[in-house]
């Protein structure tokens, strides 16, 4: 080449025509291009005449393709198009039982075992994972499970080649695997699926696991050769119907349904013929009948030798499953064995339950009180049913709170507590049911009414604006309450003398806060909005056991005062330590209700952390 390509090299109308090209025609496929290379191409000589409002015409061209065709005048077609005959779309179906006894893609091999050897992450001065020991075999599950934060995601990726450990090693047989890249590790026999899809959502459901089926080898045309011949289609046809896909196969990955999307994230994986298969939480968002699908498919991929390491929060799925189970808790490993063994370790139920916890907490939690005689009900929720998109994750949940009570949200990850406090708060719109404060219905408004009328949420993860300064921070919060300047800045006095550590802080920037001191300053921006219930998302979330003393004695305190407080937290014992009751969720579904006292003796909150019969 006698020259280099740069930007000067065009002009600014012809850089505008070139992503007009793709935008009109559609990009993900060579027809889109040349489709807009056409148009952009003609039309200015058939506009020869109105030169001067030609970039007018292009202008409304754009907006209109945007706006009745966002995938370009090629996607459209292509989803106006009739199907072929044999590929007619379908109604989602539920999982279907897979047919044949051995997955089609499975070559029959010796498999190897995937072994962990003293595994560090460490991300700046965070030691996410510290000195980790443990294996993977053949043919059996293992499941990896630990509370939030544990590192449990950040053990997958180093498995799987995204973070390279800072220390230990991957050995796959013998092999070492780690630091090598993705790749190069997806070759060698480690496949994996993610939290959330990594589909291409512009293929269909065939070609997404056709893609997989040459071990990422992109051969002649960049493989798209191999993927079109009739026996890789044959292939991936015959593995999505082993997986219990019964959906249509010629249907873009975008538009398919949750519980489809997984079953095609698994076949995909299964694709690549894996000597270990790594899931990272496949069964969220699944309903109690396709979770029991899932864990059929599970157990036979690993009877067709494939080793299975499972990281999942449903522990009713992971302990009915898993052939041998591995607890970790923040990065370090806590315990494993069978099931019933981790189910019945002192220090997993320490972990998960934080038994024991209460009484370490020097507060005046726990202490027995009595509510004013005929405490009015505050806060109801009716029947109560939510969910992302067409998909509910709450079930028909009843739920009251009487005025000057700490009500505690008990339940495992993904049980949905979250996800109630998120449509308390109204950063979600109920599919149905009711939701009602002194009397007001808040089902239908948005969140800023919501607050209006004295329901606040304290989000998990603290939230905090990290630019602003503390005292913005603060103030932010008593935007929607009418009164003067000297009441509000007597209020910031307030919540300055009732969070000490805000004061020495109050000009920094509130991104440069310790976790804890974030956490203050979150309760501290919520009760500036004077509220009537005070909802709490896991405020011990990732803090220091000395930082959570001293933030559950600021809870304490707001209990002593009456404040009527919604509580969710990762430490059962704790948060029942400061409760008068407490509702434990499972599967979006109230499975036990009563005072602390009683809920701490129900088995059913064991059985909602830990896994168990029903």
């Amino acid at each position: 080449l006698s020259g280099f390509v740069t930007p000067h090299s065009f002009s600014f109308l012809q850089s505008i025509l070139f992503v007009l090209v793709v935008m009109i025609g559609g990009s993900g496929s060579i027809a889109g291009p040349l489709v807009g290379a056409i148009i952009v191409g003609l039309l200015p000589e058939m506009l020869a005449r109105l030169e001067e409002y030609r970039l007018l015409f292009f202008g409304a061209l754009l907006l209109a393709v945007l706006w009745a065709a966002p995938q370009g005048l090629v996607g459209l077609a292509v989803r106006l198009w009739p199907r072929r005959a044999g590929a007619s779309p379908q109604a989602v179906a539920p999982l279907a039982p897979p047919e044949p006894e051995t997955a089609p893609a499975l070559g029959q091999r010796q498999r190897s075992t995937l072994r962990a050897q003293g595994l560090s992450m460490v991300f700046g001065g965070v030691n996410a994972v510290s000195q980790l020991s443990f294996s993977v075999p053949p043919g059996a599950v293992t499941s990896l499970i630990g509370p939030n934060g544990a590192g449990k995601s950040t053990v997958l990726n180093m498995l799987s080649g995204f973070y390279t450990p800072t220390q230990g090693a991957c050995l796959l047989g013998d092999a070492p695997v780690q630091g090598v890249g993705a790749w190069r590790i997806a070759r060698a026999g480690v496949a994996r699926s993610y939290q959330t899809s990594q589909l291409f959502g512009s293929l269909s459901v065939l070609d997404n696991v056709a893609l997989a089926l040459p071990r990422g080898r992109l051969g002649f045309v960049l493989g798209a050769g191999r993927i079109r011949s009739p026996q890789a289609r044959a292939q991936a046809q015959a593995l999505l119907a082993w997986c219990g896909y019964a959906g249509d196969t010629q249907a873009r990955a975008s538009d398919l349904a949750h519980v489809d999307r997984r079953l095609v994230e698994i076949a995909r994986a299964l694709a690549t013929d894996p000597e270990v298969l790594l899931l990272d939480e496949p069964a969220a968002g699944l309903s109690h009948e396709d979770k029991e699908r899932l864990s059929a498919l599970l157990r036979r991929i690993a009877d067709q030798g494939v080793g299975v390491l499972l990281v999942e929060h449903d522990m009713a799925l992971v302990m009915g499953l898993s052939d041998h189970v591995v607890v970790i808790e923040s990065g370090r490993h806590l315990a494993e064995g069978t099931p019933a063994q981790v189910q019945a370790h002192p220090a997993v139920r320490q972990a998960y339950l934080g038994d024991g916890a209460g009484g370490a907490v020097a507060v005046r939690a726990g202490a027995a009180r009595t509510l004013p005689p005929g405490a009015a009900e505050l806060l109801g929720v009716g029947q109560l049913t939510t969910g992302y998109g067409a998909e509910p994750v709450l079930h028909g949940v009843d739920l009251i709170v009487r005025e000057g009570e700490l009500v505690a949200l008990l339940g495992a990850n993904g049980a949905g507590k979250s996800t109630l406090m998120r449509t308390l708060a109204g950063l979600h719109r109920p599919l149905q049911g009711g939701i009602h404060l002194a009397g007001v219905e808040l089902g239908g408004l948005r969140a800023e009414q919501v607050v209006a009328h004295g329901l606040v949420l304290v989000p998990e993860g603290r939230q905090v604006f990290p630019e602003l300064t503390v005292l913005d921070n603060i103030r932010l919060g008593a935007f929607l309450v009418q009164e003067s300047r000297e009441g509000r800045e007597a209020r910031v006095q307030e919540m300055l003398q009732r969070f000490p550590r805000l004061r020495e802080r109050l000009h920094q920037r509130a991104g440069l806060l310790s976790g804890g001191e974030q956490q203050m300053l979150a309760i501290a921006r919520a009760l500036m909005a004077r509220p009537r219930v005070l909802l709490l998302d896991e405020p011990s979330l990732g803090l220091a056991p000395k930082v959570i003393e001293e933030l559950f004695a600021a809870l304490d305190a707001l209990r002593g005062e009456a404040m009527t407080l919604v509580l969710v937290d990762q430490m059962a014992a704790l948060a029942l330590s400061l409760a008068d009751r407490a509702y434990v969720l499972e599967g979006g579904r109230v499975v036990a209700q009563g005072t602390a006292a009683e809920i701490a003796a129900n088995d059913a909150l064991t059985r909602a952390y830990l896994g168990g019969g029903h």
